[in-house]
């Protein structure tokens, strides 16, 4: 009798606790948001717990593709060996019977394996497949691939189809609320247009261009902006903790209305920010792959790391690099020249801003992204199809009744905004559950009728 492959048994025994190991960086655990959905939708009534390190919890508060969130603290009571145990006996309580490794390390196969979870399904990486009981070729170097795709692909196995969506992240309306009134106490209006400035980066030096460029840029920017626009403009410069000499430098320079909130936001008021920007400059670092996620234009300076990977999602156009022999080096700091950096312009960086906002000879790359949030896209004309399973509403299998229909959060407002600026909407889904008789068309059109309403 033949074998079943290994992942073909995960699947069909629909596992009921699930545990995920969340990436470590801010970028990558925005990355792999596309993959937890696509989790969710394979096995839509598995209990979900993700385990993160702090920051990347904070990232996934009230999220709804997962159930609950386990915070791996490893500088504090799961630090050390020690540490290590005190955790796996935490998982252990809660009898996971699946762990997907999203997270590449060995410590993360090891702390799955001591928890005693029966199944451990990830990449063979870090040396790691001997604690793996599904082990998963990583995808060939030679090939390579963004790494929304690299998350995505890990669940090809357990049944996932098609391509990865652009990730998406939200904010609550109190978080979104209170930005706008810190923001308002340090004099940039809730209509203002802002340019945001992401100057630094945690990883390294070398991801780093010239903080006087950056400053130039913006205030060309701000005009480009302000003049089409009649608003006011303003700059804020995001950063984290020691990176607040460096968001002075850049303030210190303008000659426009600007805050700095360079180590002065946690995550989630860092997200409202990013969100509130009208366009981010940023290095290669998390807020850029936030800005994205938030449908905020991008342009997003290259030096050492590879744009082919970590390219902001969807925005890959917002790329300005230098091409150099020597990048992508993947190095923290630059032994040499710092070539890669020094030789992108301010002019580059803001004909690249022209584009995303529309102002150049090509039309916007990020049309669905509004200048402001009060501000609507001219969308008269225009049909937007919405795929409605997995993208409106959770994917909980066939819906037999109005009652198991629910909307993901913000959805209702956002397709409300859309018929405001003027889009017709066309809601596209699969219902083969009526030639199956698991529900007749008047349960349909009932079902539908409700979620209209909604």
């Amino acid at each position: 009798m033949r074998r079943r492959p290994r992942e073909a048994c995960v699947r069909n025994e629909s596992p009921s606790r699930i545990l995920v190991r969340a990436p470590n960086w801010i970028g990558d655990a925005v990355m792999c948001e596309p993959a937890l959905r696509g989790l969710r939708a394979l096995f839509p009534s598995a209990e979900i717990t993700l385990l993160a390190k702090p920051a990347i919890a904070e990232l996934f508060i009230a999220y709804p593709g997962i159930d609950r969130r386990l915070v791996y603290d490893d500088r504090g009571i799961h630090a050390g060996l020690s540490g290590k145990w005190t955790l796996a006996g935490q998982l252990r309580q809660h009898r996971f019977d699946l762990a997907v490794l999203f997270q590449n390390a060995f410590e993360a196969a090891l702390l799955t394996w001591l928890a005693g979870i029966r199944r451990r399904y990830g990449y063979v990486t870090d040396g790691r497949a001997f604690l793996l009981t599904d082990p998963v070729a990583r995808p060939d170097r030679a090939t390579l691939v963004h790494q929304v795709h690299y998350y995505w692909d890990l669940l090809k196995p357990l049944g996932a189809t098609g391509s990865p969506s652009v990730p998406v992240l939200a904010v609550s309306e109190n978080e979104t609320r209170a930005m706008d009134e810190r923001l308002r106490d340090l004099g940039i209006g809730r209509d203002d247009l802002i340019v945001g400035v992401n100057p630094g980066s945690t990883y390294g030096g070398a991801k780093r261009w010239l903080p006087e460029r950056y400053a130039e840029a913006a205030l060309r920017i701000c005009r480009q902006v302000e003049q089409p626009q009649g608003r006011p403009v303003s700059v804020v410069i995001l950063g984290a903790k020691g990176e607040e000499e460096l968001g002075r430098s850049v303030a210190d320079r303008l000659t426009v209305r600007s805050a700095v909130l360079s180590g002065r936001t946690n995550i989630r008021e860092l997200m409202a920010a990013t969100k509130r920007c009208s366009i981010l400059l940023t290095n290669d670092t998390g807020p850029m792959h936030m800005a994205a996620a938030f449908a905020v234009p991008v342009v997003a300076v290259f030096g050492p790391t590879d744009w082919k990977t970590t390219a902001p999602y969807g925005q890959e156009a917002s790329i300005v690099r230098q091409p150099v022999a020597c990048a992508p080096c993947l190095l923290r700091e630059c032994p040499i020249d710092h070539r890669c950096m020094t030789g992108v312009t301010v002019d580059q960086v803001c004909a690249a801003a022209g584009k995303q906002l529309g102002h150049g000879d090509q039309p916007s790359a990020i049309s669905r992204q509004q200048l402001g949030p009060h501000h609507h896209l001219p969308l008269q004309g225009v049909t937007v199809f919405l795929d409605r399973d997995g993208t409106l509403n959770p994917d909980p299998g066939y819906i037999g009744s109005p009652d198991q229909f629910e909307l993901f959060p913000g959805v209702a407002a956002a397709l409300a905004r859309l018929t405001r600026a003027g889009a017709r909407l066309v809601v596209v889904t699969n219902q083969s559950g009526v030639g199956r008789g698991l529900f007749s068309s008047v349960d349909l059109d009932s079902c539908e009728a409700s979620s209209i309403a909604a």
